[in-house]
């Protein structure tokens, strides 16, 4: 992890918490003091620096995430030189459109653009208001996860999907069970989380009262 700004940080605090080694790099001694708490390893270090990187052992990391972005220039540099010394996958945050496609000119595998997503997922839930968490498949729409809400308790998968038009139950966790896929004739129980794709008005008349 290249920059520990609050993208960066929350990429590495995360990764730390699902179990993976994380290697936090920023130029900042009071961020990598910080870090120690959610990285196997905090160096301050520059991460354009080959030789530093080098000396870290970078090179045999399998995901490299080059989380700075305001520094253009440097954003990119961090990118070549993963590439350059063998990462196999190095995603990097981009501000616009041009760093992006900068970024995958000199090798990043994948391009985030956190506040672009961050503002549209926020615009999409001034429609889907209950979803937990909504992913935009079109600009009309997506894939939400919410609580099954109380007029839909006991109904079926079928009668729900019905109900709500061109709507999809993709999974439903039942506690700490997941059940991908559940059969037409499965109740949905007071409890239970869903996964649900269609378009934004169908999951939004799941989610609304009727």
């Amino acid at each position: 992890m290249i920059g520990l700004g609050r993208f960066g940080t929350s990429v590495a605090r995360v990764c730390f918490e699902l179990g993976y080694d994380v290697t936090a790099i920023d130029i900042d001694e009071r961020r990598i003091a910080e870090a120690s708490d959610f990285a196997t390893m905090a160096a301050q270090a520059d991460g354009a620096d080959e030789e530093a990187l080098l000396s870290l052992g970078v090179n045999r990391s399998d995901v490299g995430v080059v989380a700075q972005g305001q520094n253009i220039e440097e954003s990119i540099s961090c990118a070549l030189v993963l590439k350059r010394i063998g990462v196999p996958w190095v995603i990097a945050k981009a501000e616009t459109m041009l760093h992006g496609e900068i970024l995958t000119k000199v090798g990043a595998d994948r391009i985030v653009y956190p506040e672009h997503e961050a503002g549209i997922q926020v615009a999409h839930s001034l429609e889907i208001r209950h979803a937990v968490e909504y992913m935009n498949l079109t600009d009309t729409s997506g894939v939400a996860q919410l609580a099954v809400p109380s007029h839909h308790v006991d109904s079926t998968v079928l009668d729900a999907e019905i109900s709500c038009g061109q709507l999809s139950i993709l999974l439903i966790l039942r506690s700490s069970v997941l059940m991908p896929r559940p059969a037409p004739e499965t109740r949905l129980l007071a409890g239970d989380v869903v996964v649900i794709v269609g378009p934004d008005a169908a999951l939004d008349r799941f989610a609304d009262e009727p």
